[in-house]
């Protein structure tokens, strides 16, 4: 009967009905469905959407990049502060040579930084400038070394581990140094970041580019070899039960023994004589370098050196004692991460690269010269963080009160590493040498130097005055304070000159400065580095004629 109805009603003619939906609409549900439900507005709602979740993916972008760029500014400026204050010293001086000479690229152990400080000193050759090429590399270490925190751990680990990569004063010294150390860390660990990926998808361009970054680590320094023991043990026993993935890490690992073939033979020579053969495990002899075989205390001690003082005993007993106990507590967070239950398999990744390279370092120090120098070290350090920052988080959601009281130690001991780094001056001061020498000398001077180099190499890098330079060979030790014969020969044996003579020599006796003064008259002697000494000399048959 109802349909019958509405039937009937469709077919009948009603003029009101018609008036009623013709008329113009005013009710608030008839405009709803008008322009609410429309298809262009419809669309251009959807569009909005996207827009705003464009703008606020943007947002979460931009605040989830903020703090790691604070931390890389804040690097940066520590990185920069005082960066020529310091003249160079030997070492450095030395790499600036091997960039300068090339032609033995091959022969080198260390080639690459050498090649990147040859097009770096292009631009300019001020100490500043030649510092500058490892702050860019130490800043490219704090930013990878936040990423792989974060890729493996998480965002607030990667955040710490970068912090404390920034505020270290003993990366802060290699970042301001003309060496090899700040580009070598940047390799190990973008190649370690790089494996990681492999590690969660083993893909053939993976693998190369972590074995591109691996042999670029090592002929940057070869003791990144020591990296691909952990390399080895982490990736083998992941993908143990698929010899193809193997395989294709196999190959990687012949890549790297190819390409650093040309390489190998020049370093087995020089290694051989730099490690001076091989001593009994225990003895307390000091090696070639002047240092005993580490202990377990120098374990113990080392997170504390990397992190805040690298610097040595403190000449206060109450700052020795105050690091020791922050190195220790620092080796019981270690613990703590390490231990407590339950550990995730990338948390032993990270434990892997910082350990087994140390591991081998202690053992390699036990029998042959120790390699258990901060500097040598250095290739562990990131990982190292990444495990306290792991550690610090962890307590921080357990005992938030702990964590702050660690926090706070922290900061004390870095606050007090970088005050003395920043206020003391370690680095010999062979610029001023030098200016000393530049500053008083007249034409047709002489500068002999004899300190046991072969090379000026401070004098070829800050010397630019017209005077003639003689290397001459140091006496020895013995000979140079009692054999008044040897001396006197070695005096005479000096370039004749009727003007001044400059001599820069090494720990002068009291014997040996009587025969100088029996033939030249001693102008000025000043000690610009400790154990080397300028003496300023006239010829004391240049004075007779004057008098006369």
């Amino acid at each position: 009967m109802l349909f019958d109805t509405v039937v009937r009603y469709g077919q009948q003619h009603n003029p009101g009905y018609e008036a009623e939906n013709e008329a113009p609409l005013t009710h608030p549900t008839q405009l709803f469905y008008k322009y609410e439900m429309h298809p262009d507005y419809l669309g251009s709602m959807n569009a909005n959407n996207h827009k705003t979740a464009a703008l606020l993916e943007r947002g979460n972008w931009f605040k989830q990049w903020i703090p790691i760029t604070l931390i890389l500014l804040l690097a940066t400026g520590l990185y920069v502060y005082q960066l020529g204050t310091e003249s160079l010293w030997v070492d450095e001086l030395i790499s600036i040579h091997r960039a300068k000479h090339l032609e033995q690229v091959f022969n080198s152990t260390r080639p690459l930084y050498q090649i990147f400080l040859r097009v770096w000193m292009i631009v300019s050759s001020s100490d500043t400038w030649l510092r500058g090429l490892c702050v860019v590399f130490s800043i490219g270490t704090v930013f990878i070394t936040y990423r792989l925190g974060r890729r493996l751990i998480g965002e607030s680990t990667g955040l710490i581990a970068a912090l404390i990569v920034a505020l270290s004063p003993l990366f802060i010294h290699h970042a301001q140094e003309v060496r090899m150390y700040a580009p070598s860390t940047f390799f190990g660990v973008a190649g370690t970041l790089i494996l990681t990926h492999a590690l969660e998808r083993p893909t053939t361009p993976l693998l190369l580019g972590w074995a591109a970054l691996r042999f670029l680590a090592i002929i940057t320094t070869p003791l990144n070899v020591a990296l691909l023991l952990p390399d080895i043990v982490v990736f083998g026993w992941k993908y143990r039960n698929q010899p193809r993935v193997l395989f294709r890490f196999g190959v990687g690992l012949l890549l790297i023994g190819i390409l650093w073939l040309p390489w190998v033979f020049p370093l087995v020579t020089k290694s051989a004589k730099f490690m001076g053969g091989v001593k009994v495990p225990g003895t307390s002899v000091p090696d070639l370098g002047g240092r005993t075989s580490p202990g377990v205390l120098d374990v113990i001690m080392q997170p504390g050196r990397f992190t805040a003082w690298p610097f040595g005993r403190a000449n206060s007993n109450a700052i020795y004692w105050f690091y020791n106990a922050y190195s220790v507590m620092l080796t019981c967070l270690l613990g703590v991460v390490l231990f407590n239950k339950p550990r995730s398999a990338k948390l032993g990744w990270i434990a892997a690269w910082a350990f087994l390279p140390l591991v081998l370092f202690f053992s390699v120090s036990q029998v042959s010269r120790s390699l258990w120098v901060n500097r040598y070290l250095l290739l562990a350090a990131p990982y190292l963080f990444i495990l306290l920052a792991a550690a610090g988080i962890g307590i921080w959601h357990r005992w938030r009160i702990g964590a702050l009281v660690i926090a706070l130690i922290y900061a004390i001991a870095v606050g007090g590493g970088l005050k003395r780094y920043y206020t003391v001056l370690d680095r010999e001061n062979w610029r001023g040498l030098v200016e000393t020498i530049a500053t008083k000398e007249q034409p047709g001077d002489v500068i002999v130097w004899s300190i046991g180099q072969r090379i000026p190499v401070a004098l070829n890098h800050y010397y630019y005055g017209s005077g003639t330079i003689e290397i001459k060979d140091v006496l020895p030790r013995s000979v140079r304070k009692n054999d008044q014969q040897a001396i006197e020969d070695w005096v005479s044996s000096l370039p004749s000159t009727q003007s001044r003579l400059w001599l820069v020599y090494v720990k002068s006796s009291k014997l040996f400065r009587s025969v100088v003064k029996e033939q030249f008259q001693i102008e000025t002697r000043e000690k610009p580095i400790d154990g080397i000494e300028i003496f300023l000399l006239k010829p004391r048959s240049a004075d007779q004629i004057s008098d006369e």
